[in-house]
């Protein structure tokens, strides 16, 4: 059994959502880091990559069921 912290932080593509999605990453938290817009995602991804993070960018509009 494992215990890997998961986190799942929305409207990563930027502001506060980004720098938590970075921050949790860093931190060893599987990170799913949610945006509307998975183009604007590229910024976080290529960090994630760039550091080995623990990071997962997905597409989730909360206002789409």
């Amino acid at each position: 059994m494992t215990n890997q912290k998961v986190a799942i932080v929305t409207g990563s593509s930027s502001g506060i959502g980004y720098e938590t999605a970075l921050t949790l990453a860093r931190n060893g938290f599987r990170t799913y880091a949610t945006m509307r817009n998975l183009e604007k995602g590229k910024d976080i991804s290529d960090v994630a990559k760039k550091e080995k993070l623990p990071l997962h960018v997905i597409k989730l509009d909360v206002t789409d069921e």
